[in-house]
C-alpha cells in the first residue's frame, strides 16, 4: 500500500504539491479569518461588560443609596444579588461611611487580582456621602466563550478547505495534470530516432480543442519535433559531405607534411649556418671595438709619455749646458719642469678613468647612508679649488635624506662632475667675469631619486653635446683633459646606479645634469651591513 501510495505521489508530483499550497494558504486564512471574527467578538463582549456596570449608575445606586441610610439590611441583599446576576460581575461590595469611618458592611463574591475590570461609585443621600460600591469584572466567561467559537469556527473552515481544495486539485488534475503528463511522456518518447509521431490532446466538454495553452503547447512541440527532424537531415548530409572533406584534406595534410618537414630541415641547416656566422660577426666586433679601445688608450697615454721623454731630454741638454758654460737657465728648466708634471697628471687622470670604467660589482658595498650629507664632504673636499676660483657651490634638498645605495659610486660620480666644471666649464675664466655657481639639488619621488646639477660655466659645444657620453670626447680647445670624465659618469649612473643621466647645454650659459636613480638598486653582490658614518 505505502509502496502504491510513493509510487503514485511520485507520479503526480504537482498534483500534490499544489494540495499542499492550497491547504496551506487556505489554512492561513481560515486562521486569520478566524482570528478578526473573535477578535470583534472579544470587543463586543468588553463593551457588553461595561454598558452593564454603566446601568449599575443608573438603576442601583439611589436605591442602594436610601437603603444604606435607612439601613435595611434586606433591601441592600436584595439589590447586590441583582448586580451580581449582571454579565461576568464577579464581586460586589458597600463600604459604610460615618463620621469619617468606613466599614465594609456588605460584599458578595472574592476580590482578587484577577478581576480585570473594576468600577467604584460614591452613593449619595440628599448631598450626604453615605458609603461606597465596588463592583469588579472577570474575562474568564470572555475566554471561555472565544475558545469555544474558535474551535467551532476553525473546524469548520478546516472542513470547508479540504473539501473545496479537493475539488479544486481534481478539477486542476482533469484539466490541466493529466493533460502534462502525456506530454511529459511523449517529450520522454521523443528522441532523433523517432521523430513522425505527432501529440493530440483530446479535447472534453469542460476544455474544446484549441481553446488554451495546453493547445498551444502540444502544436509547439509538433512545430519543434518538424524542425528537429529537418535539422537532423541537413546534419546528416552535412556530416556526409564532412566525412569527404576530411578525407581529402587528411591527403593533402600528408603531402604538406612532408613539404613542411623537407623544407624545417633545410631552415635548420640554414639557421645553423646564421647562428655560426653571427657568432664570427660578434666576436669581429668585439675585438673591432677592443682594438679601438686599446687603440685611443695608447694614443692618450703616448702623447704625454712622449712629451714628457723630449723634455726630459731638453733638461738633459740644459744640464750639460750648465756643466760646460757655467749658464743657469733655472726659467727654462721650470717650464719644462711643469710640462711633465701636467703630462703626468694627464697619464694619471686617464689611469684613475680607465679604473672607473673598470670596477668589479663584487667589491661594491651596499648599505645605509645620509646623501645630503655626503654631498656635503664632497663639496668640503673641494673647498679651496672653489676659493680659489671664486665658485660658490650651493647644496639645496631634503637635509636628511636617508637611501641604501652604493656610498663611494656617488662619491666618484659628484667628484667627477665638480672636477669636470672646474677644469672645464670654468676654465680661463677671471674673477672680473660673471660669477661662478654650481647648484645640485636633490628629492625623493615615489621609489625614484632626482638629482640636478648646474653650472653657469662655458657651456658644451652644440656638435659635441649628442656625442657627451661617448668615451675620448673633449670639447674644443681643451688641454690636460682625458676625454672620459662624462663617460665614467655615464657608466657609473646607468650600470652600477641602475638610473638615467642626460645632459643638456648652451654654448656660454653653463651645463645641466639629470640623474635619475631607484632608491635602493640592488646588484648580484655581498652587501655590507655595516653602518659607516658618512
Amino acid at each position: 500500500m505505502l509502496k502504491r501510495y510513493l509510487q503514485h505521489r511520485k507520479n503526480n508530483l504537482l498534483s500534490y504539491r499544489l494540495l499542499v499550497y492550497i491547504l496551506l494558504c487556505s489554512t492561513v486564512l481560515a486562521v486569520l479569518s478566524t482570528g478578526v471574527q473573535l477578535f470583534w467578538d472579544y470587543k463586543k463582549d468588553l463593551s457588553d461588560i461595561q454598558q452593564g456596570i454603566d446601568s449599575i449608575e443608573v438603576g442601583y445606586l439611589d436605591s442602594l443609596s436610601s437603603s444604606l441610610w435607612k439601613l435595611d439590611k434586606d433591601q441592600i441583599e436584595i439589590q447586590l444579588e441583582g448586580i451580581m446576576k449582571l454579565p461576568d460581575i464577579g464581586y460586589a461590595s458597600i463600604t459604610e461611611i460615618v463620621a469619617d469611618r468606613q466599614e465594609s458592611i456588605f460584599h458578595r463574591g472574592e476580590a482578587h487580582a484577577d478581576l480585570h475590570i473594576q468600577r467604584e461609585f460614591e452613593l449619595f443621600y440628599r448631598d450626604t456621602l453615605v458609603g461606597r460600591l465596588k463592583v469588579g469584572a472577570t474575562l474568564d466567561n470572555v475566554y471561555q466563550r472565544l475558545l469555544e467559537k474558535f474551535f467551532i469556527i476553525l473546524g469548520s473552515q478546516v472542513i470547508k478547505t479540504f473539501l473545496v481544495s479537493i475539488c479544486i486539485l481534481l478539477i486542476v488534475h482533469y484539466l490541466i495534470i493529466t493533460h502534462l503528463s502525456r506530454l511529459a511522456n511523449y517529450t520522454r518518447r521523443l528522441d532523433l530516432d523517432n521523430l513522425d509521431e505527432r501529440i493530440e490532446l483530446e479535447p472534453s466538454l469542460l476544455r474544446p480543442s484549441g481553446s488554451d495553452s495546453l493547445d498551444q503547447l502540444s502544436n509547439t512541440l509538433n512545430l519543434m519535433r518538424t524542425n528537429i527532424s529537418k535539422q537532423v537531415n541537413q546534419k546528416k548530409k552535412a556530416q556526409q559531405a564532412l566525412e569527404q572533406l576530411n578525407d581529402e584534406l587528411e591527403q593533402r595534410v600528408k603531402y604538406r607534411t612532408a613539404t613542411l618537414k623537407h623544407t624545417n630541415d633545410r631552415l635548420s641547416q640554414a639557421l645553423q649556418e646564421l647562428t655560426h656566422t653571427k657568432d664570427l660577426l660578434v666576436e669581429t666586433e668585439k675585438m673591432a671595438a677592443l682594438g679601438e679601445l686599446v687603440s685611443g688608450i695608447a694614443e692618450e697615454i703616448e702623447k704625454p709619455v712622449n712629451e714628457s721623454l723630449v723634455i726630459a731630454a731638453q733638461i738633459n741638454a740644459e744640464l750639460d749646458s750648465i756643466s760646460t758654460t757655467g749658464s743657469q737657465p733655472i726659467s727654462s728648466l721650470r717650464q719644462h719642469s711643469d710640462q711633465i708634471h701636467a703630462n703626468l697628471q694627464q697619464m694619471a687622470d686617464l689611469t684613475q678613468a680607465f679604473r672607473l670604467i673598470a670596477i668589479d660589482p663584487q667589491t661594491l658595498k651596499r648599505q645605509q647612508f645620509d646623501l645630503h650629507r655626503l654631498l656635503e664632504q664632497v663639496a668640503q673636499s673641494f673647498n679651496s679649488q672653489l676659493q680659489l676660483q671664486q665658485i660658490q657651490l650651493q647644496l639645496s634638498g631634503d637635509p636628511h635624506l636617508e637611501i641604501i645605495s652604493y656610498p663611494e659610486i656617488w662619491r666618484q660620480v659628484l667628484t667627477q662632475l665638480i672636477d669636470n666644471s672646474l677644469r672645464h666649464g670654468f676654465a680661463g675664466s677671471s674673477p672680473s667675469d660673471r660669477a661662478g655657481e654650481i647648484q645640485i639639488r636633490i628629492k625623493r619621488t615615489d621609489d625614484k631619486l632626482e638629482l640636478s646639477y648646474v653650472d653657469n660655466g662655458q657651456g658644451i659645444p652644440e656638435p659635441i653635446l649628442p656625442r657627451i657620453f661617448e668615451p675620448f670626447v673633449a670639447t674644443q680647445g681643451e688641454r690636460g683633459g682625458s676625454g672620459l670624465g662624462t663617460h665614467v659618469v655615464y657608466r657609473l649612473v646607468t650600470h652600477l646606479l641602475q638610473g638615467t643621466i642626460g645632459c643638456s647645454s648652451r654654448r656660454g650659459e653653463g651645463v645641466e645634469f639629470q640623474i635619475q636613480t631607484p632608491l635602493n638598486p640592488v646588484h648580484h653582490v655581498k652587501d655590507n651591513d655595516d653602518d659607516d658614518a658618512w
